[in-house]
């Protein structure tokens, strides 16, 4: 990723439940923007995460947003995006693919400590308000991941918003296989096309 975008990356080490529940991890991830915003102010930030990352990565756009500021540009690789909303993806791939349905609800008993926070926007992207405003994404999904349907759902919505959204998905994937680049082509490809992305998005912050 560093290699193919040109980027200096900073991988962050977030609180992580059950020990530090929601919203510990954005609370931490929000700080480490900031930081960044004071110790580099005039190079352009992007964010990027695969899975619970790549939800606390559209979280941070999000939260950005409301805080009157953007970002380059959000890659997010099959990210868990829509909490209670659960698209036929779901159900299709409920077990047998890796990332199985009984998992996911296990995680989300772990992260969260009412069931309310099931609808809160900052847990479940895809109920925010509106969806105007937020910085070019990249949106890459599996074919066979329960958490596809939320994917090409997220992907859809920020269209209709009028964001740049570039859409991929890999469909003879499972979750989590960029796990798998170093023997798998698709996770290669997936890797340098997100940096490529990056490379882009960054060139265009240092522009504007």
């Amino acid at each position: 990723m560093a290699a193919s975008s040109g980027a200096m990356i900073l991988s962050l080490d977030y609180r992580l439940s059950p020990e530090h529940r929601f919203p510990a991890g954005l609370e931490d991830a929000w700080t480490a923007l900031q930081w960044l915003r004071v110790q580099f102010p005039d190079l352009p930030l992007a964010v990027a995460g695969d899975s619970a990352g790549g939800n606390l990565s559209a979280a941070l756009s999000q939260l950005m947003r409301e805080k009157g500021e953007r970002l380059a540009g959000q890659l997010l690789y099959y990210p868990a995006l829509s909490g209670p909303v659960a698209p036929p993806s779901r159900e299709k791939y409920a077990e047998g693919y890796m990332l199985g349905v009984e998992l996911l609800h296990w995680y989300c008993g772990q992260l969260l400590s009412t069931p309310e926070e099931l609808f809160d926007p900052r847990f479940a992207p895809v109920l925010a308000e509106h969806f105007d405003g937020l910085p070019p994404t990249m949106l890459v999904t599996a074919g066979f991941d329960p958490l596809k349907g939320e994917g090409e759902l997220y992907a859809q919505l920020l269209q209709r918003a009028g964001v740049n959204v570039r859409y991929r998905c890999y469909p003879r994937m499972i979750h989590g296989f960029l796990n798998f680049y170093a023997f798998v082509k698709e996770g290669r490809t997936a890797l340098r096309e997100g940096g490529l992305f990056l490379k882009r998005a960054l060139e265009a912050g240092n522009q504007g």
